[in-house]
């Protein structure tokens, strides 16, 4: 068992060889000077250190030199000897039982600090997966990992700092590709000449890596660090993404079945805050949700009447397939990850049949521009079909850590006789847009005035008047919910109990 776990995770896809089995993975440079502007409390110690106007991503308290990778090889070979050859179960984990190991090692050359020191990073070099388990150990601290280069010092993308380039980096591309691999390795997928593109899932890390002939500096990867929690709507309010009443809005217009993009530049939070407003969704609908390779969508409460489909890129069954297989499922919603090509006319001919979405495309504008996006391709979408879209969000980043809507926009489709404004959309007929909310905020006045206002009014027979005095009860009890509540669930179920009729 032992040594089909170490083959597995050391050497994946072949046996250890010699001496290329024991070689060091990266080189760790010296720390950087700089003033020390935040450190983790992690195994080994790391700081993010400012020098000038940069930050610097530190792993360790120095170096490793040339002696020291001997030590380490030596130590390397024979933890990899004594694990291959063990044939019961051991009590301690494997990780630590390589620290261990190659500590005893090490001890008879240096002495007993550095030895502790040395021994970790060979442990993460044997059974775990080199810079990436070394890195990920601060998840809580990092949101995604660059690989650039093999060559280059890898950079990471930090909550509290944004972009800094660290001091731990590839010994090769060999290397680069070994441990990519194993961190891979439950995916049963592999980085090489016959697959040098791959886009995996590990746990809440979503990977894409490159290597020759695509990747021209031989090694490219970008190693993106979900966070382990879904956030709810709690979240949403206490980070300020949104307004209490643009989040009565939101709920308003989800209510009414309105067909909604989220749109937005990259890491944004186009996909945290879809996930977040779906627990605003009625729990007796059936959600069909569609996204391609990799998990992304988590809830932030359970969602028991859920199918969740995936799509491949390089299958027959890609995301378009599987939204039409959605389709086929009388859904109440179907929620895309994310729209890029030929999905997306399916998903609004869907609508045209009734079926109403949500998902999440990019975008570097709001309003109209994403109009203008969906219709040229890879979207193409037909423009009758297009008339179907109700609503987009437009998220933005502000500054390293906060997320929020940008603005909130209705569409209003119109033909050749209504008026020359907007978009045009294809025989004679336009497109025009009104903001209901910009920068996370809005009024009592602007939803009431607005179209998914009137939709949800006339969908549940009210009177513009009873309408309203329900958007005031559920800004008053938002508010009211967000004061008392402390987390995601105590505020998920609030709203239940809302929807339930528990709470006036």
């Amino acid at each position: 068992m032992i040594k089909e776990i170490l083959i597995k995770r050391a050497f994946p896809g072949k046996e250890p060889a010699g001496p290329l089995a024991s070689r060091l993975s990266f080189h760790l440079d010296g720390v950087p000077g700089g003033e020390e502007a935040k450190e983790m409390g992690t195994v080994v110690r790391r700081s993010i250190l400012k020098t000038g106007n940069s930050f610097h991503y530190a792993i360790g308290d120095s170096g490793i030199g040339g002696a020291d990778r001997k030590i380490m090889e030596e130590a390397k070979a024979a933890v990899i000897g004594v694990l291959s050859a063990e044939t019961v179960e051991i009590g301690l984990s494997l990780f630590d039982r390589a620290k261990e190991m190659a500590y005893m090692e090490m001890l008879r050359k240096v002495d007993q600090e550095r030895a502790r020191y040395l021994s970790y990073f060979v442990a993460h070099d044997t059974v775990g997966s080199g810079p990436f388990s070394i890195l990920m150990e601060d998840r809580g601290g990092i949101e995604e990992i660059e690989v650039n280069s093999a060559l280059a010092p890898i950079t990471v993308y930090t909550v509290s700092h944004g972009r800094c380039p660290t001091n731990i980096r590839f010994a090769d591309e060999n290397a680069f590709r070994q441990c990519l691999n194993k961190f891979i390795s439950e995916n049963e997928k592999e980085l090489s000449e016959e697959s040098p593109i791959i886009d995996a899932q590990v746990a809440d890390a979503r990977i894409h890596a490159q290597i020759r002939p695509y990747a021209l500096s031989g090694a490219a990867a970008s190693i993106r660090i979900g966070k382990s929690k879904a956030m709810g709507v709690f979240g949403l309010l206490k980070g300020r993404t949104l307004s209490v009443e643009a989040l009565a809005y939101v709920w308003l217009a989800l209510d009414s079945g309105v067909n909604m993009v989220i749109s937005g530049a990259p890491a944004s939070g186009k996909t945290t805050m879809l996930g977040a407003i779906a627990s605003l969704i009625p729990h007796y609908s059936k959600l069909v949700t569609v996204e391609e390779e990799i998990n992304e969508l988590r809830f932030s409460e359970p969602v028991f009447n859920v199918v969740s489909l995936y799509g491949s890129k390089y299958g027959a069954t890609n995301t378009r397939a599987q939204v039409i297989n959605a389709l086929r499922m009388r859904p109440d919603r179907i929620i895309v990850g994310e729209i890029r090509g030929e999905e997306a006319r399916e998903l609004f001919a869907g609508a045209n049949l009734g079926i109403p979405f949500i998902t999440t495309m990019h975008s570097g504008e709001d309003g109209l521009s994403v109009i203008k996006k969906l219709m040229i391709r890879p979207m193409a979408v037909e423009p009758r079909a297009l008339s179907m879209l109700d609503v987009c969000i437009y998220m933005k980043q502000n500054g390293i850590r906060e997320r929020c809507v940008s603005s909130i926009s209705e569409y209003r489709w119109l033909s050749r006789a209504e008026t020359e404004r907007g978009v045009e959309t294809g025989d004679g007929d336009s497109v025009e847009s009104s903001v209901v909310a910009r920068d996370g905020a809005t009024t009592e006045e602007a939803v009431s005035s607005s179209k998914a206002f009137l939709r949800y009014s006339s969908a549940n027979g009210l009177s513009s008047r009873a309408a309203a005095r329900e958007l005031g009860r559920r800004i008053a009890f938002l508010r009211s919910s967000f004061e008392s509540s402390r987390s995601d669930e105590q505020m998920g179920e609030s709203i239940s109990r809302y929807r339930r009729g528990a709470v006036s």
